[in-house]
Formats: structure tokens, sequence, C-alpha cells
């Protein structure tokens, strides 16, 4: 099931973006990784700039997450993130797939 997060998924959607962030290390620059990846205060601020996070929910827990902002007459993806041990499994073209049919009034 995807649905739209709140703030009490904050610390949720934190962990599965350090998480799966873990898949680009090494191919994200050395001079643009950190640890972690995403700070809680950076996201707070994505947030708080209108980022909404919808999130894949799977036995009553998220198993990924994507982060939409609406920017004049476009959708933006801002972030699309899964936890290590539930990538490869179609969890965030399905997250890609439904958000976009939101978005366009078919869903």
């Amino acid at each position: 099931m995807i649905r739209r997060c709140d703030g009490r998924d904050f610390e949720v959607i934190w962990t599965i973006i350090n998480d799966g962030a873990q898949a680009y290390k090494g191919t994200i620059p050395a001079d643009r990784w950190t640890e972690p990846y995403m700070s809680r205060e950076k996201l707070q601020k994505e947030i708080d700039e209108g980022v909404v996070f919808w999130g894949y929910e799977e036995g009553g827990e998220l198993a990924g997450v994507m982060g939409i902002q609406e920017v004049r007459d476009v959708t933006l993806v801002r972030h699309a993130y899964v936890r290590t041990r539930s990538q490869k499994r179609g969890i965030g073209g399905s997250c890609c797939r439904i958000c976009g049919s939101w978005r366009a009034g078919r869903y």
C-alpha cells in the first residue's frame, strides 16, 4: 500500500533515506557523500520547503519513500529511496507509477 507520510513518520523516513542511499556510496562523488547521507536538519528543511513524502508500506512497515514537490506546473521527484533489505523487488517502480498516476489524475 502506498500512503502519504506525516510527522509521525519522520524518523522512519530519515532512516530509509540513509539506509537506501548506501546503494550509491562509491557512485556519489566523495566530496558530496556524508555520513549520514542526509541529516535530520536537511530532511526537515526539505519538508518545510514543500517536499511531501509518500511511503510504500508492507506488513505494517514502510519499506520505501518518495518525496515529491509541486513547483509551478510540474511535480518534481526530489527523493526516492528503498530500504536495503527491500531493494530489487519493484518497490521504487511502484512508487513512481502510482505517484505519476496521481499527478496525471489517472488513479
